[in-house]
């Protein structure tokens, strides 16, 4: 297969762990291992979570992971224009296509990046990720039909506005995370783009836990993992929630089924890991925040909850259920959210839920402790079968080389 130098364009790289940028930078160091050529072009801005129109790192190149990366000044103008355009969008107001341009012009974007991409990228691949933020929609245009996207689709009003139209219709090529997103994108675009579409390949995302940790799993050693729940004070019995603490991602349902439970008697504590906003949680000792841990110490204490639960309605992909069952770790998700109940469903691994009264079955199922054995296998076999690297890496490049 011919080794056509690769370019993946991303807002944020290198700093920041949210799921587009996990999907990028581990795609790309996976290709980098295998002896491809492969670059990244990102933003001086180091993560989300920071001012998009101003620089925190410097301009320049790095190389991380064998990946070369470049960083290019943001955009620092227009911050109030896109203000003006996401307060509708928040308040479900109506957004016409003045405030949809107005949304994608002033969102994270680089006229440097986009000036170099235009005169530095022939004869490689360029992808870009994810179709939600300005810089996706500007290379896309700027590049007049060279570039490629992975999308990361959600269910959302950005789906169905004209600018997103216009970018899948001028990429070149389109990946897919998931059946589920690219059902949804044939729904919105199959009109539009006709067989590209739908003869697009889905090709995941790959999932592998550090090699320590999943021999210690693979090999029943509960040591090591018993010696984590110790370190950080954890009660015999918790579920585990990891990720964003953010309302977009349904975390109020979330705390709000979970005091539910514990009101009618339940036992078990509730683990946060990762970021996000703390103070949405309750002053509890039941709601216990841990915020982020070295992996290893992350593995190890999903590795001792009865189950991982993530009620986000918006995901692409969602690495942590895949995560959680190379665990041994069962699953419960919103029925509301295509994705994760699809691998739920082609798992057997998890239970998908659509009300408070289903929740608590769900916590009581997973209580039981031969089911929840029964479950966790079913996922790990999942995740092995679907989403190794060489399965992925395999897919990804049978799309990608195709003409």
């Amino acid at each position: 297969m011919e080794n056509i130098p690769i370019i993946f364009v991303t807002p944020w790289y290198g700093y920041f762990a949210g799921g587009a940028e996990v999907a990028a930078r581990s795609l790309a160091e996976q290709l980098a291992k295998r002896g491809f050529s492969v670059q990244i072009l990102t933003t001086c801005c180091r993560s989300p979570f920071e001012n998009w129109w101003y620089n925190t790192l410097p301009a320049g190149v790095e190389e991380i992971n064998g990946a070369i990366v470049r960083r290019f000044p943001v955009n620092e103008q227009g911050e109030n224009l896109y203000h003006e355009a996401n307060y509708r969008v928040i308040n479900k107001m109506e957004v016409g296509e003045k405030y949809q341009r107005q949304f994608v012009q002033y969102s994270i974007n680089s006229q440097a990046l986009i000036d170099y991409a235009s005169t530095c990228t022939k004869e490689h691949l360029v992808i870009a990720i994810p179709y939600i933020h300005g810089l996706t929609y500007s290379l896309v245009k700027a590049l007049g039909g060279q570039a490629s996207i992975i999308p990361c689709f959600h269910n959302e009003p950005q789906i169905q506005w004209i600018t997103t139209a216009e970018m899948m219709a001028l990429s070149r090529q389109i990946f897919f995370l998931t059946e589920a997103e690219k059902t949804l994108a044939i729904r919105q675009f199959g009109r539009l783009i006709g067989r590209r579409i739908v003869e697009s390949n889905v090709m995941g995302v790959g999932v592998e836990l550090p090699a320590k940790i999943q021999k210690l799993i693979d090999q029943k050693n509960d040591e090591l993992p018993k010696n984590t729940k110790l370190k950080y004070h954890l009660p015999e019995k918790f579920f585990v929630y990891v990720g964003r603490k953010d309302i977009g991602k349904n975390i109020l349902t979330l705390i709000n089924y979970f005091q539910e439970y514990l009101v009618n008697g339940g036992e078990a504590s509730l683990v946060f890991l990762g970021g996000g906003d703390s103070q949405l949680l309750p002053a509890s000792k039941e709601f216990i925040d841990l915020g982020f841990l070295p992996d290893e110490d992350k593995y190890l204490i999903i590795s001792q909850a009865q189950g991982l639960i993530n009620l986000s309605l918006n995901e692409s992909f969602s690495l942590v259920l895949m995560e959680a069952w190379l665990c041994e770790v069962p699953v419960i998700v919103h029925r509301g959210c295509e994705v994760t109940t699809e691998h739920c469903l082609n798992s057997q691994g998890g239970i998908p839920i659509s009300s408070k009264e289903e929740f608590q079955v769900a916590l009581k199922i997973l209580s039981n402790e031969n089911t929840n054995k029964i479950l966790a296998k079913r996922g790990k076999r999942y995740v092995q079968s679907n989403y190794s690297w060489d399965a992925v890496i395999d897919r990804f490049l049978r799309s990608a080389y195709q003409e």
